[in-house]
């Protein structure tokens, strides 16, 4: 079974798999200020630094993100469809990159979807389950001509005998073959010994709030413990402070980058 992931890259970088592979930390601040595009006014708060491949599995109300220069992801439900052409504006409204890829895997509807933009254009895009094809704009890359060409054919279970208007491949795969060629890895065994893991890319989870959410010292502990998150939280506004409390933006709010 595949696995389950919906990632949106934005891509700078003319080697973003030799970017990724040095990759050591994710900058908090900078995926932050990339998810708040999306949520517009809405207060996004870290709640716990993780990896790439449990925040493409999860399935919680968070948004994951991260940041490393020149290469940025995000993932979350909002990206999960079948219809890529239908985000080109709002990949576009989100940043401005030389290459955007989004990959969608779904096993319990054995979707598999992969979109790039190039410049704001949309390229590619294909979606589809082993029975119909969604979505399928752009001239296919030469990484997809085996697929085409029968070279990873559907696995059927036993006593199951095969589907006359099945495509020659399963979309989850062409779809993760898409990450590999763009980005260096896949979510799903088997693995190859150049594979990146996914289990390695650092990203950070962030809760979502309505727009008058103040952070609080118990916000900043609690992602801390979590993340083991070797720094010491500063100190909130003085008790006394007149400005009302539910607007205010001090010096916890500008740590977390919110001001």
């Amino acid at each position: 079974m595949s696995a389950r992931a919906v990632t949106l890259w934005f891509i700078d970088s003319d080697d973003p798999v030799a970017l990724l592979r040095g990759c050591a930390a994710n900058d908090v601040v900078a995926s932050q200020k990339l998810a708040e595009a999306i949520y517009g006014d809405r207060v996004l708060v870290p709640v716990a630094d993780t990896s790439l491949a449990a925040a493409a599995s999860a399935q919680d109300a968070h948004v994951y993100a991260g940041w490393y220069g020149r290469l940025a992801v995000i993932s979350c439900s909002l990206f999960a469809t079948t219809e890529p052409s239908t985000l080109t504006r709002t990949i576009a409204s989100i940043r401005q990159s030389a290459s955007a890829t989004l990959l969608v895997t779904d096993p319990d509807r054995s979707v598999g979807a992969f979109a790039r933009w190039e410049n704001g254009e949309l390229r590619r895009s294909f979606a589809a389950d082993p029975i119909t094809i969604v979505e399928d704009t752009g001239l296919p890359y030469p990484f997809e001509r085996p697929f085409w060409a029968g070279d990873f054919p559907l696995q059927y279970a036993p006593g199951v005998g095969p589907e006359p208007l099945a495509l020659p491949f399963h979309p989850q795969q062409l779809a993760e073959q898409s990450n590999r060629e763009w980005l260096g890895f896949r979510f799903t065994p088997p693995f190859v010994e150049t594979d990146l893991d996914p289990n390695r890319i650092p990203v950070t989870a962030f809760a979502i709030h309505p727009s008058d959410y103040v952070p609080s010292a118990a916000d900043w502990e609690r992602y801390q413990n979590r993340s083991g998150v070797a720094t010491v939280a500063p100190e909130p506004e003085p008790a006394g402070d007149a400005q009302p409390p539910t607007r205010r933006r001090g010096k916890l709010a500008r740590y977390f980058g919110f001001g």
